[in-house]
């Protein structure tokens, strides 16, 4: 996929100078805040001011007044009040938002987390009907109600009040609630409107206790972060507050929860919000119940605490666990898959609570629309999530297809359907054509600003202080305050090395001072140990270790020296394929034949606008190309190059360097394009390497057998992907160390022993991983010396 990234605006550097003097802040920071638009001083204080006193207050909601005054009447009449939230962080930490605040005025109050898998989100008619028949004379709702008309209509007609609090799109009819807390009701005085359900919660127990109650601030911020709320205005100063109110560690669940994440609360960002702590409340509702959730961030008691927080993470260890399985049955379903326009992809009995995750992975990895659906054979109903891209409104694209739906829902980035499995096709056929009419939609990507640029001029600035400082008054970062960009420009890098256990993490030095890491990107150290002068950007952060503080940068991409920037973007790693004129990435490297390095492209649909003439030598592949692209040819035999082509792709690696140097000492072609595709699949294999094999025949032979349904769980225990763990067990299959059917694995440590280069498919790798080293990942001057050698042939 096409990704840019945007220069940083020019900026006035005596505007700079002068809002430095004014405000005493350090002049980096003040170009970032500039470059971002607020470009005064009454912008930039508005924008960083955290003070409490700025916030918004209760009596600027609509309703809120009238829902205070219901919730006194019922405690002073001693109704049962129940709360009925959701299972995801936002809804759980809104819960408990309300049942603390109740708590506090003497009100032990019911609560209702809803099952993902029974209730679905929302209001369900089935339980108000047992929270009514249960006796509840009040119901407040937080982080859902607004959607639910029907359910409010029948809880009010029995004579119970329903209190609706809500962030959520408001319908076109509000539900006939007694009273409805929602800051973009349409007689709501709020300026900022975008809160989040914990936010919400929170002005009702602000409203509801009299003083702002700064003990739940804390709950709030994890509301707010957990459900991606734009971190400006009020939610900007909810949330470091509630950062601050973390660091006092006073909550007992959120310190037993933090321990098992490994964090450190005295010095908890937004970041680890969103990536540590929210994915972890997050698993109990998509793996089980959310209720221990509330449960957890509500108690006092000590072992209550660490109990729930251990289930946790063993929870969480689970759902991580279920995400891989799905991944890998995905990944084998998609394995000759290149370019899809969209993807529908089902299986049955996937685990219905990670389905989204999945699919957000599988538009990572194919930059495409993707549904992934879960088949329940009783029901014969297919249940699942979908996630968008670029500016295509995946929502619209299928509400023509509603009536064909058991259910649907959601927005132009997401949704949630149940479609019945015989209709999964005709989905999946919509979808498609559906995405092949709006492929400029899909491809739209929003540019992201790089905020700084670091040369060899000014690199020396780049310390762990400067850093320190920036962070210290620009956070907390997230939705509408990203952490800023940054270019490490055309600088000579000491080191690049692939690390890990599976060597798929890229670690990269520059000096005593400064390292650089990006993950799942360790193919590319190769490369880059062998380019005089790397661009890479990214995000700045700290490394602590041994008392000793580096500043590291997170990257997000590359620019190499081959790959020239356009005007006023700089477009990262995937040279994109012009129909008039050679790609960007061109590199020649003879005076009679032009080598143009296409290994950092995507496969997909752009490279095909001009017709071509290529080689592929995968069949599975060829034919989907054959498929898809038919103004374009396929060369199968040295044969057919002896006619004139003035171009020539390889579009994937030969099984043998061999036969790749065959083929250019026999054509005539004048430039020749260099892609070299492998599936990230492949990828995995080739990664398997002696040492790997040797070490997986081990623990084979010392479990004695291992159950196919167990595969992914031995696969994480070996520490390996499943993709490598299906290869150890194709090539121990076929020298007879272990017997494999349809249950499980069974070591055969009985059998002569034999040589690895006795089975075919580990030479196969071995042949593979040669031209994966040499062409893929390779110096292109060792393709150079390829081609001279075959020219002199």
């Amino acid at each position: 996929m096409q990704e840019y990234w945007q220069k940083p605006p020019t900026i006035d550097s005596k505007l700079v100078t002068n809002l430095a003097a004014q405000l005493g802040l350090p002049e980096s920071v003040l170009a970032i805040l500039v470059g971002r638009g607020y470009d005064t001083a009454d912008k930039i204080t508005e924008f960083l001011a955290t003070d409490l006193g700025n916030l918004t207050t209760p009596d600027h909601f609509y309703d809120l007044d009238k829902a205070v005054a219901r919730i006194e009447s019922a405690i002073e009449n001693d109704e049962k009040i129940t709360v009925y939230g959701d299972y995801d962080a936002d809804g759980v930490t809104s819960t408990s938002i309300m049942v603390e605040a109740l708590a506090t005025l003497g009100i032990e109050a019911t609560y209702y987390i809803p099952s993902r898998f029974t209730d679905g989100y929302g209001p369900n008619m089935d339980r108000y009907h047992e929270i009514v028949a249960d006796g509840t004379q009040l119901l407040i709702t937080v982080d859902n109600g607004i959607s639910g008309a029907a359910e409010v209509e029948y809880a009010q007609s029995q004579g119970v009040d329903v209190i609706v609090t809500d962030h959520h799109d408001l319908p076109a009819e509000l539900p006939a609630a007694f009273a409805v807390v929602h800051p973009r009701h349409p007689q709501s005085n709020c300026q900022f409107s975008y809160f989040s359900g914990a936010g919400v919660a929170f002005y009702l127990a602000w409203g509801l206790l009299g003083e702002l109650p700064v003990e739940l601030l804390d709950l709030v911020a994890i509301g707010t972060v957990a459900d991606v709320m734009p971190l400006v205005a009020d939610n900007r100063i909810l949330v470091a507050n509630g950062l601050r109110q973390m660091q006092a560690s006073e909550r007992l669940g959120l310190v037993a929860l933090a321990k098992q994440a490994k964090l450190d609360l005295n010095h908890v960002t937004a970041h680890d919000i969103g990536f540590k702590l929210a994915p972890r409340l997050n698993s109990l509702g998509r793996v089980n119940s959310g209720r221990p959730a509330v449960e957890l961030l509500t108690t006092f008691d000590d072992e209550t605490a660490t109990k729930i927080a251990t289930d946790t993470e063993k929870t969480n260890q689970q759902r991580q666990q279920l995400v891989q399985e799905v991944v890998d049955k995905v990944a084998a379903e998609l394995a000759t898959v290149t370019a899809p326009p969209a993807l529908v992809v089902a299986g049955e009995n996937w685990a219905e609570g990670v389905l989204g995750i999945v699919a957000s992975r599988l538009v990572d990895q194919y930059h495409c629309p993707t549904i992934v659906l879960s088949i329940n054979p009783a029901t014969q109903q297919a249940k699942g999530s979908g996630r968008s891209i670029g500016e295509f409104d995946l929502f619209a694209a299928l509400d023509d297809f509603r009536e064909q739906m058991i259910n649907f829902g959601g927005h132009a980035g997401a949704i949630g359907l149940t479609v019945a499995t015989d209709k999964v096709a005709e989905l999946r056929d919509h979808l498609i054509a559906k995405a092949a009419q709006q492929q400029e939609q899909i491809q739209a990507t929003g540019q992201q600003q790089i905020d700084a640029v670091f040369t060899a001029q000014n690199i020396t600035k780049l310390t762990p202080d400067s850093v320190q400082a920036v962070s210290e008054i620009l956070e907390p970062y997230g939705e509408s305050n990203p952490e800023p960009i940054v270019a490490l420009k055309n600088l000579q890098w000491q080191q690049w090395q692939a690390i890990g256990q599976t060597k798929q993490t890229l670690k990269g030095t520059l000096n005593n001072t400064i390292s650089g890491i990006a993950f799942r990107q360790g193919e590319l150290a190769q490369q880059l140990q062998a380019t005089s002068q790397v661009t890479a950007i990214g995000q700045l952060g700290l490394n602590r270790w041994q008392g000793k503080t580096t500043v590291q940068l997170q990257i997000k991409d590359f620019i190499l020296p081959t790959e020239a920037p356009q005007t006023d973007q700089v477009q990262l790693s995937q040279p994109v394929p012009q129909s008039q004129s050679k790609p960007s990435g061109a590199s020649p490297i003879s005076t009679d034949v032009e080598l143009i390095d296409w290994r950092q492209q995507k496969l997909d649909r752009t490279i095909w606008q001009t017709p071509r003439q290529y080689v592929c030598f995968n069949e599975k592949l060829a034919h989907q190309l054959q498929q898809r692209f038919t103004s374009s040819s396929r060369i199968t035999t040295l044969d057919q190059l002896a006619a004139d082509h003035q171009e020539l792709l390889f579009v994937d690696l030969p099984t043998d360097i061999r036969l790749f140097t065959r083929y250019l000492s026999s054509t005539n072609a004048q430039r020749i394009y260099l892609m070299f595709y492998t599936s990230p699949a492949m990828k995995e294999r080739l990664q398997m390497q002696i040492p790997q094999l040797r070490n997986l025949l081990k623990e084979i032979y010392q479990q004695k057998t291992v159950l196919v349904s167990e595969l992914a769980q031995f696969a994480q225990h070996c520490g390996i992907t499943m993709q490598q763990l299906r290869f150890g067990l194709s090539v121990f299959s076929e020298l007879n160390f272990v017997k494999i059917n349809k249950e499980q694995i069974t070591a055969q440590p009985q059998m002569p022993k034999r040589q690895l280069s006795d089975s075919q498919t580990f030479m196969r790798q071995q042949s593979l991983q040669k031209s994966y080293r040499e062409l893929a990942v390779g110096d292109l001057t060792q393709i150079k010396t390829f081609l001279k050698s075959s020219q002199s042939r």
